[in-house]
């Protein structure tokens, strides 16, 4: 029998996730296996959540918080803004879905930097909507650009800053005067998985602007700098009214009991907070020097992640340190087949990484 699968559905492209630490075991046959390819935490999570998620477990036979009131009351403590403001998903990536169902209708038009975070192109497709890709200018989101291609059609606009995947940031003079050529009628989505990542002399507290401007969604993440990846909890900040309907087509329960948890632990550990950036910082100063030594160019990043060029060498290094158990992540499902994209690991990880390299880059 066959199933009439409608159109936009077929056309769907699936995730590429980073490469599991267990399949490159058991493909090569080895026992230790790093993986510097999706970005997460290379010190683990924060031990605080940890320990709380163990007292909790107990517990799990009580459904959680369907609205997470005492995350959010703590969110909002923290970032000065009201509860009201913030919606929990399951990963930023619930919260995006969450935006698709309440704002997008067949034929409405969404912009989003290309290439980028493949979820921004699923969400469009999953509501009938166009995609308008705008090309990145040197590696970073040319916010010019996008607002020349807003038009009565456009409704969303998805950007991520840091940008994912070159790490590029863009200024708070570039910022505003994007914002001042948007019609309050676009939303504007602002995917902020690594900001905690940014120097605080270039980051943009992008909170400040959501009184003056309602259509700016914020997103966060609990996965990457907090290190709870695995249990899998974002949150969207944006004006109240807003995320009124936001949660009116959310699941219930979908922010499970220990992530709940975990994620109010980690809001208290601005001790492992501040060794995790410190670990990125003087990480990516490391290997950026070293990819300098061997004469590999590497984007400018403001993330826990380095892009770096590799002409038609890409495919071949990256399975070269796939087979020695370093896994990265091949860019070939951005559209960028001559880059690959590594994770700041923690010290031993990014030695090991770089004298695998060199003794691949000598025979290539």
């Amino acid at each position: 029998m066959k199933f009439a699968i409608p159109k936009h559905i077929r056309s769907l492209e699936p995730y590429t996730p980073g490469r599991p630490i267990e399949e490159i075991k058991r493909k090569y046959g080895i026992d230790e296996v790093i993986k510097l390819a999706s970005n997460e935490n290379a010190l683990g999570p924060s031990p605080k959540a940890i320990l709380a998620i163990k007292e909790a477990l107990p517990y799990l036979h009580r459904y959680p918080s369907s609205s997470g009131w005492e995350l959010c009351k703590r969110l909002a403590e923290k970032l000065s803004i009201k509860p009201e403001q913030i919606v929990l998903g399951n990963g930023s990536d619930e919260i995006m879905g969450l935006v698709g169902h309440v704002f997008l209708s067949p034929n409405d038009e969404v912009i989003i930097p290309s290439p980028s975070f493949s979820i921004y192109e699923k969400v469009a497709c999953l509501y009938h909507a166009k995609v308008v890709k705008v090309p990145l200018s040197e590696f970073k989101i040319d916010l010019d650009e996008i607002s020349k291609k807003i038009n009565s059609k456009t409704k969303l606009i998805f950007i991520n800053n840091p940008h994912n995947p070159t790490g590029t940031i863009f200024t708070v003079y570039e910022w505003e005067n994007f914002l001042e050529k948007v019609p309050p009628f676009v939303i504007i989505v602002l995917d902020e998985a690594y900001i905690d990542f940014v120097e605080d002399s270039r980051k943009i507290n992008s909170l400040n602007y959501l009184k003056d401007f309602k259509n700016l969604i914020v997103l966060r993440t609990f996965s990457k700098s907090h290190g709870l990846a695995g249990l899998r909890i974002g949150y969207g900040i944006l004006d109240a009214p807003l995320a009124h309907y936001l949660k009116l087509v959310r699941d219930p329960f979908s922010v499970n009991s220990l992530a709940q948890i975990g994620a109010l632990a980690a809001l208290d550990d601005e001790g492992f907070l501040e060794k995790t950036r410190k670990t990125i910082w003087e990480g990516k100063a490391y290997l950026m020097n070293e990819f300098k030594k061997l004469g590999i160019m590497t984007i400018p990043s403001e993330a826990n992640f380095l892009l770096i060029y590799l002409a038609d060498k890409a495919d071949y290094i990256c399975n070269e340190l796939l087979s020695r158990g370093i896994i990265v992540r091949s860019m070939k499902s951005y559209g960028m087949e001559e880059y690959l994209r590594i994770t700041i690991g923690r010290p031993e990880e990014n030695e090991k990484l770089i004298s695998n390299l060199k003794q691949i880059w000598a025979k290539v």
